[in-house]
């Protein structure tokens, strides 16, 4: 899953697999590289296969692996 940049703090993931909607991540070119580094992005991916999720999964800058 390779997160396509849309613009200048902007990536998306397109909608995939069980993914309902698709995810954006807000984030700058540097962030990027630390957030790829663990399951953030997986984890954006499993929200947007939540019930009931509309338009799209967020990933905000202050974005990390959970729990």
């Amino acid at each position: 899953m390779e997160p396509k940049k849309i613009n200048e703090f902007t990536w998306k993931i397109e909608k995939q697999g069980k993914m309902n909607v698709p995810a954006i991540i807000y984030a700058s070119d540097a962030l990027m590289e630390k957030i790829k580094q663990d399951k953030t992005l997986q984890q954006a991916m499993n929200v947007a296969t939540l019930n009931g999720i509309i338009k799209h999964s967020l990933t905000m800058p202050d974005a990390h692996q959970g729990y």
